[in-house]
């Protein structure tokens, strides 16, 4: 009987101190992208929870081949290049902000005051927002909704 409930007690010591190292691992950041397509919002303020979290980054490639960032003439690509689209293309990125899991309230908002506000929960790892302003269109990471420049819109 004493080593039965000794066998047992191992047991359960062990099971103990694998619950305990494995509940005390703290989840890893999140990280943040941000990636939108169309003019609308390509330059837009990243505001977190009302504090300036960053800028985008305005990216244009004009038919001739001409790339522009930021409004500032880059380079030209060589004719036939593959990224030389067939009508002018405007993106804005702002890739990894690193952060804490949880709730966040995301601001885009341009200089002429027009704004879209993202109520969304950020996981551990990679989080991908991206706006088609064509489209008016949201997704974070495989949630996807409408988004009228304006409004608020909460994502799971």
């Amino acid at each position: 009987m004493p080593r039965t409930r000794t066998k047992v007690l191992s047991l359960i010591l062990s099971l103990l101190v694998i619950f305990a190292i494995a509940g005390c691992k703290k989840p890893g950041p999140a990280r943040l992208m941000v990636q939108v397509e169309g003019e609308l919002f390509s330059d837009a303020l990243l505001w977190i929870d009302g504090k300036q979290a960053g800028k985008l980054t305005k990216t244009v490639i004009k038919t001739d081949g001409q790339l522009f960032i930021d409004d500032k003439y880059t380079v030209t690509l060589p004719p036939d290049h593959k990224d030389i689209p067939s009508e002018d293309q405007c993106t804005g990125t702002l890739d990894s902000l690193e952060m804490k899991p949880g709730k966040y309230v995301i601001l885009l908002q341009t200089e002429e005051g027009k704004s879209l506000q993202i109520n969304a929960e950020l996981v551990s790892g990679l989080n991908a927002i991206s706006y088609d302003s064509g489209q008016q269109v949201l997704k974070l990471n495989n949630a996807k909704m409408k988004a009228v420049p304006g409004t608020t819109v909460t994502l799971p």
